[in-house]
């Protein structure tokens, strides 16, 4: 993933959450949370993410006003680590086997 790359992670779940914010600030990232979409579209009138990492189930429309401000990468609820890091660099045009998930 690029280095220094800003990602703004929406999950409902705070363990869910923290473990990847985590993963990502290990690959190099600047991460950081946000319960709902709704709270998303708040902080991104105060910080510049280039990614919005939305893990969730149900349709939002706060989804779709965030995917007007920045690029939104959708992940399913019951989705690992791994396998939200492989969604990301796949949104990112990324081989998946670039970089370790931990």
């Amino acid at each position: 993933m690029i280095a220094g790359l800003t990602v703004l992670v929406v999950d409902r779940d705070p363990r869910a959450r923290a473990q990847l914010i985590e993963a990502l600030r290990r690959i190099g990232l600047h991460a950081f949370g946000a319960f709902a979409p709704i709270d998303a579209v708040a902080l991104l009138e105060g910080i510049d993410a280039e990614l919005v990492v939305v893990r969730a189930g149900d349709p939002d429309v706060a989804v779709r006003v965030l995917g007007a401000r920045t690029m939104v990468v959708e992940v399913d609820a019951r989705a690992g680590v791994a396998e939200s890091l492989a969604t990301i660099r796949a949104a990112l045009g990324e081989p998946a086997s670039e970089h370790p998930a931990n």
